[in-house]
């Protein structure tokens, strides 16, 4: 039985405050660093993120700074942003795997199988009694397989059996926008607009500016009579 994740600010937070003052620099670095982990402890996300801005101003090196500003950006659900601080945490210290295992998820929850099963297949070459990520590892090569499974149904015009195996990657996957455009096509071809438009405005906003899915929307909503919605 595959057992879902979720990215929670209560876990990421005391994570931080268990990583403490590693990687400090001096002076006002340390200062700032100090100040944005009580804020993040306290959830003063907005006043969190200026001091990390600043520590990371002092010492660009500082990868503890990165790490604790990619987890006020996952507290304030800007996923897209937390990435390339933690991106930048590995590139700083390759070893910290607690940044590896973030990325990792975030990588699961956007789609990209390929990478984040690299993730997690790093931190089980150094630590395999890691339970964590070997359960992230055996949920993405399930999920790798199901992705194949469903396109072979779409293959077949088996658009039911489709949605079915989309639905339950999705679960695991709520960020991957090409998963969501697919299964849109799929309710598309099997007559559900409703649910085409719930998927497509998901995907709307996943991506800033995303105009050709909000003219499908709009597309959608008028041939289903709604013509005062696909205006807005």
């Amino acid at each position: 039985m595959v057992i879902a994740f979720s990215i929670e600010r209560k876990p990421l937070i005391d994570l931080l405050l268990f990583v403490g003052a590693i990687g400090d620099a001096g002076g006002s670095v340390d200062d700032h660093l100090e100040k944005g982990k009580k804020y993040l402890a306290t959830g003063q996300l907005v006043d969190a993120l200026s001091e990390f801005h600043l520590a990371i101003d002092g010492d660009p090196k500082n990868y503890v700074a990165y790490f604790r500003r990619a987890a006020v950006y996952l507290g304030m659900g800007k996923s897209k942003s937390a990435l390339p601080d933690l991106n930048k945490v590995i590139e700083l210290k390759p070893d910290f795997f607690a940044a590896r295992m973030q990325r990792g998820n975030l990588l699961l929850k956007q789609g990209d199988f390929d990478e984040a099963k690299l993730d997690f297949e790093n931190i089980l070459t150094s630590d395999a009694s890691n339970s964590e990520a070997r359960s992230q590892f055996e949920i993405t090569t399930k999920l790798i397989q199901t992705v194949k499974e469903a396109k072979n149904a779409y293959a077949k015009q088996d658009y039911t059996k489709n949605i079915e195996l989309l639905s339950a990657i999705i679960e695991h996957c709520p960020w991957a926008i090409t998963l969501r455009e697919q299964r849109a096509d799929s309710y598309l071809k099997s007559g559900d607009y409703t649910k085409a438009v719930s998927d497509l405005k998901a995907t709307a906003k996943l991506i800033p500016d995303n105009t050709q899915a909000f003219l499908k929307i709009s597309q959608l909503l008028y041939t289903m009579g709604d013509a005062d919605d696909s205006l807005t």
